[in-house]
């Protein structure tokens, strides 16, 4: 069973919002007497402006209190179905689709037992299961010396999470200090950061060894640091993207080439983590598209067994030589796994609907199921926990904002986030409009005030509260557009066709265990395979407006993370072009600060930073600034995005910066970089700075 906790901070209560949010209340018209008596007692009756659900799924409420018995009730985001919902102040166009239809033997829950058993399961595989050994308690204690120390630092603990960005775990995660015994010791004197996970054999004893290729490497992120005793992300919110993460600084440590550093700073080191990060030059990015990619490529697209081709996603739909050359150098700003209750399709493209829950365990395999020849023990991994998996993820919580809130400029910024359109504003004449919706932030994110949630000209069902489904086309968002040029047509076609497709019943499959292994090595390159019934968005292209629970605690915002603070998304003059957080030093040891108190701005909400220019970053100044164009890339990234535009894998390929701290570029965001830019959403440019407030401080409640 997951642990529970107290909530740290005294707010409003809930029950009217709940009661609303379930239908059992009407939803209340404006009164028609616009004189100031009744104007005043209609303001009494409607609902409030001002409450949040924190992103709690329907399923955690409800049963919360309730027998295992108990059935659930609709999920909310299996309302949103093409037809439904097309006339409301909240557009939708991306639409649930259910992918175990034709799979009886993998049904979804269907009571609170069920739903409260899978929820606690799908913790436990994530904790417990899913990280695999990488090295004993005794390296892991002698990491220090790579650091520069003499000795073993007494804070060795915090220098860890420094050093690398894996942050504090909410939970108990014991190791080994050099010389204990775990076993004698319940599991050692040491914690262990998230992503990090001592292992046990079957007897359920401590091995001493200590497991990573966790899911919390990337999705294990801290808001505030616990070790300089600040309260940090509370367990309920646990999967807050971990912005934070230096890969680069990990593999360069753990590399078995680690004493010769120009090897050691451009080759990763050989662990699951590797594969789920290629391409990586920047702390805090993942490329996990990137590594589906690889996937895609090196294993049987039916059996999840080995059968490396890079052929295969050219030979599928109007595939061209574009097609043929997928880049695969584009990184990306991991979510919170809280907003993934809300949201009916999942990625930043709304690329597969939420119950597409194969995909979800693409990275949840050991060595030994990757290894095996006909992907047997992968195919069963998957099967037996993606579900378990979905419900933790929707059991998730996002965490209340810690600093005051003025409640009156709040709600000022509720009514300006539901009911003004941005479109209509002077300066956004030209600007293409969005598909559909009121042209308000509402439209696109979703409807959260409990007055607009139970106003059936915003929501014609309450109980899509908070649901985001709007995919917003290129043209009218014009943020970085690379992530989305990454999926390819050849793609989009090919992933209705594979396994993570759900392709089970579909007219002329057949099972991979009924094919021979010639068939099954050859069937992939057929461009006339059967699909699946979860196949790729391939309607609109563009990046799906996410829910926006919480997201005083997602900085940085867009989905490659280029720019620090809400404020800025919000006023895009105000965007860094190079930038970089503030750092936090502890002898030879640096890193991102986490600090609430130091490194916050709860005022523009998000990171602190410093606004750098070419000639300022670490390295060679040949090689970070361009001779003739003070803003434009240096002509070795200009190579670089040139190539990694146009060529597979080539992202893999870095020209290293040889100059004494070229290394400490990766602690500092350049928009000059394919995939970088920090363009976009600049229709809200066109707000007063009163209520750009109103609207941050709004965003301050959810």
């Amino acid at each position: 069973m997951i642990p529970t906790e107290e909530e740290p901070v005294v707010r409003r209560s809930l029950l009217p919002l709940l009661i609303l949010g379930f239908g059992l209340l009407p939803a209340v018209a404006p009164a028609e007497d616009p004189s100031p008596e009744n104007a005043a007692v209609a303001a009494e009756e409607l609902p409030p402006l001002l409450g949040s659900s924190r992103a709690r799924h329907v399923w955690e409420d409800f049963c919360a209190d309730q027998p295992d018995d108990a059935p659930l009730p609709v999920d909310p985001r299996t309302l949103v179905q093409p037809g439904a919902f097309g006339n409301s102040a909240v557009f939708f166009n991306a639409y649930y689709e259910d992918c175990h239809v034709n799979l009886p033997d993998q049904p979804h829950a269907q009571t609170c037992g069920e739903y409260r058993s899978r929820r606690d399961r799908g913790y436990h595989f994530l904790l417990d299961e899913l990280p695999t050994g990488a090295m004993s308690a005794g390296e892991f204690n002698n990491l220090w010396k790579k650091w520069g120390f003499e000795e073993r630092p007494e804070n060795f603990d915090e220098l860890y999470t420094l050093r690398y960005g894996l942050n504090h775990a909410p939970y108990p995660n014991p190791y080994p200090l050099p010389g204990e015994d775990p076993n004698a010791t319940d599991g050692g004197s040491g914690q262990l950061p998230m992503g990090l996970r001592q292992l046990k054999d079957d007897n359920g004893r401590w091995t001493g060894q200590i497991g990573t290729g966790s899911c919390f490497t990337c999705h294990g992120g801290s808001i505030g640091d616990p070790r300089s005793g600040e309260a940090g992300t509370p367990l309920k919110s646990m999967g807050l993207g971990n912005n934070n993460y230096d890969y680069v600084m990990y593999a360069r440590d753990n590399a078995p080439w680690g004493e010769f550093p120009l090897l050691a700073d451009n080759i990763p080191s050989f662990d699951l983590s590797s594969a789920f990060n290629v391409g990586i030059r920047q702390r805090g990015q993942n490329n996990a598209v990137g590594a589906f990619l690889l996937l895609n490529t090196i294993l049987d697209v039916d059996s999840l067994g080995p059968n490396p081709n890079p052929l295969k996603t050219a030979s599928y739909g109007q595939a061209g030589v574009q097609d043929a050359l997928l880049p695969l150098a584009h990184t990306q700003d991991t979510p919170a796994w809280w907003n993934f209750s809300h949201r009916p399709r999942k990625f930043f493209d709304a690329g597969v609907s939420s119950d597409s829950t194969r995909i979800i365990m693409a990275a949840g395999v050991d060595e030994n199921s990757l290894a095996s020849h006909d992907g047997k023990p992968y195919r069963s991994r998957v099967d037996e926990y993606d579900q378990d998996v979905e419900a933790f993820l929707i059991s998730r919580e996002s965490p209340a904002f810690p600093g005051e809130i003025d409640e009156d400029l709040a709600e000022k910024g509720a009514v300006l986030f539901h009911t003004l359109d941005l479109f209509a504003l002077p300066g956004n004449e030209e600007h293409p409009k969005p598909p559909g919706g009121n042209g308000s932030c509402a439209s696109c994110h979703g409807a959260y005030s409990p007055r607009y949630v139970n106003d059936p000209a915003y929501l014609e069902d309450p109980r899509l509260e908070g649901i985001a489904a709007h995919i917003s086309p290129l043209a009218v968002i014009g943020t970085d557009r690379a992530r989305s040029d990454m999926l390819a047509p050849t793609l989009r076609e090919a992933w209705d066709t594979t396994f993570w497709g759900f392709p089970e019943g579909a007219e002329g499959w057949t099972h991979p265990d009924d094919k021979d292994p010639m068939t099954e090595l050859a069937d992939d390159m057929y461009p006339s395979r059967p699909k699946g019934v979860c196949g790729w968005e391939k309607g609109t292209i563009g990046y799906l407006a996410p829910p926006l629970y919480g997201t005083w605690a997602t900085a940085p915002y867009f989905h490659n993370g280029s720019v620090p603070t809400i404020e800025q998304v919000l006023d895009s003059g105000k965007r860094p072009n190079i930038w970089r957080r503030l750092l936090q030093t502890d002898g030879a040891v640096s890193g991102f600060d986490q600090r609430l108190t130091t490194a916050y701005d709860f005022e523009r909400l998000g990171w602190k930073h410093d606004v750098l220019t070419c000639d300022q970053m670490p390295g060679t100044v040949a090689m970070n600034c361009n001779p003739v164009d003070d803003g434009g890339p240096s002509l070795v990234q200009l190579a670089q995005n040139v190539i990694n535009a146009k060529g597979t894998f080539t992202g893999l390929v870095v020209i290293p910066d040889p100059a004494p701290g070229g290394l400490d570029k990766r602690l500092i965001f350049d928009t000059r970089i394919l995939g970088n830019d920090e363009g976009g959403h600049t229709f809200t440019d066109a707000l007063t700075d009163f209520d750009r407030k109103a609207i941050i401080e709004y965003l301050k409640t959810l």
